[in-house]
């Protein structure tokens, strides 16, 4: 299980890992995107590239809030409460912030109590 925290406005952030092709561990902030139904995770184009990951599919379409919009999609590897994942990853120029996808709570169960400030996924 991963403790996450709430935002200033009551955003779902948590800190996951991503991991290199080269096996280099990087801990992020991701924002846990309640209207990202249809996938696990995006990030900006530049970080997917950076990392290494494989590309499986370059513009790809997709359906927004704002219209269609076009993404690549690596396979990426994560880790989650030591835990490691290899997920489709969305990319595309402009992701100001990593989101996470609510394609975990298929696996995840997910724990939200504002009161007491307590937020956990796994």
């Amino acid at each position: 299980m991963i403790l996450g925290n709430f935002g200033e406005v009551g955003e779902l952030m948590f800190e996951i890992e991503i991991i290199s092709a080269d096996e280099d561990n990087y801990p992020i902030e991701v924002l846990l995107d309640t209207g990202f139904t249809n996938g696990w995770l995006a990030l900006d184009i530049q970080d997917a590239e950076i990392l290494g990951w494989p590309l499986i599919e370059r513009n790809s379409t997709m359906r927004m809030a704002r219209g269609e919009a076009f993404f690549d999609i690596y396979e990426g590897k994560v880790k989650l409460d030591g835990q490691e994942y290899i997920i489709p990853v969305l990319a595309a120029e402009g992701i100001s912030e990593p989101l996470l996808g609510l394609q975990w709570l298929k696996i995840l169960p997910l724990s939200v109590n504002f009161a007491e400030g307590i937020l956990t996924l796994g």
